[in-house]
């Protein structure tokens, strides 16, 4: 009964609490009130979860009784505890910034309901064990942050925020042919089944055409170059509190379902796709960071390192060892704390300067030294100083590149670690140092709920970077998890026979 919970919580939790936020609209107070109860129950849920799958336990739970192969199926292992539990840290965190950042009547009545919304698909995305359920929570999710994003309802928010409506779009019909196409050719949509089948040989070229299509259907979410151009143009459009929920876990959903499905298909797939990959998040790593350096604002220049580290997690994935894959989650994990406390950051300073833009105000480490204090251990982590998390998190991806043969990646990612430590300097020497100049709204800063909520996640990329060691540790164990699929593809297709089904290992 307790697994069945575990696993319910992540989805059915977001689902009744935005159900019950609806007729509360008006009420902002009672509703982030609200909010923050459920967002706490969902942080202790999360790390009962991780707790429960530590030693290598994957629950499964299987709905309405169907056999997994063709019903729904729920799967939570140590990978998906990880991930939810950072969700949970995220949007905990989110909900406390929101607070003293809504503006409008929009979106005060609004935000509460759709960032529920938006955790459902989240949370379904990373639970789901097949791909016709992970579309749908797709869908769910997408929705939500269609919504989210042009919720302040300018003409110029909704503007940018047409390219990323129709490239989700695009994307979505195009993850539904394939998954289409795949159950044409294999006869199920269950990951653990395809990978079972995979594993054994004879599935047609239609197969493996679908796969790669639902793949670069992924690399698109995540943005990935060259599919990213989206990205750094819509997100700094939104509200900002939607500014940092989309830069902590919308991209970092895509990155999790690469990690989830390359392990499971990639090993009985064609040769090849790993050069293409590394050199894939080599490109994506520079692009994004030279994008970033060429940007006049704060989130302008903070929207293009979403791409560029995107690209060191994803060089983790690509190397393929449980080293590189244990450094790309951690850095995964680093990068959804530091960069939605950059954006906390940046978003305050917006507040009191009345833009974004660099140079318009100066000063704020002289008037607002926390906030001076959140972003520039944000930013340094971000950059790849000791001993914050940023720092392991590359250190771990040196040494996996290295260990596997690709010095050339590695040397990009290296030179891409000195253009992040540029970019952050840039904004720090604009904004924060100096005398103060141009703070057209001084004493913003100091709401409690937006200063408390950079400083807790400036704070835990801190604590990561100290606790680096056993951190890493646990995620080399899920990196062995995930290469080896034989567990996951028996806990699974033992489901058929109970409710809930925990493998132990």
């Amino acid at each position: 009964m307790m697994d069945s919970l575990l696993v319910l919580i992540p989805v059915v939790l977001p689902l009744i609490t935005a159900a019950l936020l609806l007729p509360l609209t008006g009420r902002a107070r009672l509703q982030q009130a609200a909010a923050l109860v459920s967002g706490g129950v969902l942080l202790a849920s999360a790390m009962l979860l991780c707790a429960r799958t530590a030693r290598g336990a994957i629950l499964v739970l299987p709905l309405g009784g169907w056999s997994p192969r063709v019903g729904i199926v729920w799967v939570a292992d140590a990978l998906a505890a990880v991930m939810l539990l950072f969700v949970a840290i995220v949007s905990y965190t989110t909900l406390l910034y929101a607070g003293g950042s809504l503006r409008g009547e929009r979106e005060r009545r609004y935000f509460y309901p759709l960032h529920q919304f938006l955790l459902v698909g989240v949370g379904g995305s990373i639970l789901t064990g097949d791909l016709f359920n992970l579309f749908v929570f797709f869908e769910v999710m997408l929705l939500a942050s269609f919504a989210l994003i042009a919720l302040g309802g300018r003409a110029r928010q909704v503007r940018m925020g047409v390219p990323y409506v129709i490239v989700n779009l695009v994307g979505s019909a195009l993850f539904l042919a394939a998954v289409g196409a795949m159950y044409g050719a294999a006869g199920t949509v269950n990951m653990a089944e395809l990978s079972l089948r995979a594993g054994g040989g004879g599935l047609p070229g239609v197969f493996w055409g679908a796969t790669a299509l639902v793949l670069v259907v992924f690399m698109v979410k995540t943005a990935l170059f060259p599919v990213f151009a989206w990205l750094p143009d819509s997100y700094p459009e939104a509200p900002v509190t939607v500014n940092a929920l989309f830069a902590g876990l919308l991209t970092k959903v895509g990155v999790y379902t690469l990690f989830r499905t390359i392990p499971l298909l990639g090993g009985a797939a064609p040769g090849g796709w790993q050069p293409a990959l590394v050199a894939i998040a080599a490109t994506t790593m520079l692009v994004g960071v030279l994008g970033a350096l060429g940007r006049s604002t704060i989130r302008g220049v903070l929207s293009f390192h979403i791409v560029s580290q995107v690209g060191y997690m994803i060089f983790g994935l690509a190397l393929f060892t449980p080293l590189a894959l244990a450094a790309g989650l951690f850095h995964t994990l680093h990068n959804m704390v530091a960069k939605t406390a950059l954006v906390f950051a940046g978003g305050v300073a917006e507040r009191i300067g009345g833009s974004g833009k660099l140079y318009a105000m100066r000063g704020l480490a002289r008037t607002e030294p926390w906030l001076a204090a959140g972003f520039f251990v944000a930013a340094m982590s971000l950059a790849g100083m000791p001993p914050l998390s940023g720092f392991w998190g590359k250190w771990f991806l040196v040494a996996g590149g290295l260990a596997a043969g690709a010095p050339v990646a590695t040397g990009i990612s290296l030179l891409v670690g000195l253009f992040t430590l540029a970019s952050m300097l840039k904004i720090w020497n604009a904004v924060f140092w100096g005398e103060p100049e141009g703070q057209r709204y001084p004493g913003r800063g100091q709401h409690r709920g937006m200063l408390g909520a950079t400083l807790s996640l400036a704070a835990m990329t801190l604590l990561t970077g100290l606790l680096a060691a056993p951190i890493f540790s646990h995620l080399e164990r899920v990196a062995t998890q995930l290469l080896d699929v034989t567990p996951y593809v028996a806990a699974v297709r033992a489901a058929e026979r109970r409710e809930v089904h925990a493998v132990a290992p």
